[in-house]
């Protein structure tokens, strides 16, 4: 296991994380701290823990916000493939049914041809 130490408002955390998460967890880490830093300069020192927890929350938020809108895509995209299947389904039976009218015709085509051949033969 991979030791980290993060510098979060002008204090030290040393983390541990898997193997090869080092980078990732720094990088995570400075996000935070710009994050906390930004509330420090908004609201002032007002503790760790409150800029820490304020922090945390606008992130969620921000999460929060981001999935909504990803669900909505996902959503309005599902509707456009449905209603492109539905079409394709249409226009798949319409063929179908066309061919076999088709195939039909054929047939009785051949039958009356098939006729007048015995009559002759």
């Amino acid at each position: 296991m991979a030791k980290v130490s993060l510098n979060i408002n002008g204090r030290k955390y040393a983390l541990g994380c898997d193997d090869g998460e080092e980078e990732r967890l720094m990088r995570l880490g400075q996000k935070l701290d710009d994050r906390v830093n930004n509330m420090a300069n908004q609201f002032g020192q007002i503790g760790d823990l409150r800029l820490l927890v304020m922090a945390g929350i606008t992130m969620l938020d921000e999460l929060e916000e981001m999935n909504k809108s990803v669900d909505n895509e996902v959503d309005k995209r599902i509707g456009t493939l449905r209603k492109e299947t539905e079409a394709a389904t249409r226009l798949a039976t319409k063929t179908e049914t066309k061919a076999a009218d088709s195939l039909l015709d054929a047939a009785v085509r051949i039958e009356r041809l098939a006729e007048r051949l015995a009559e002759k033969g």
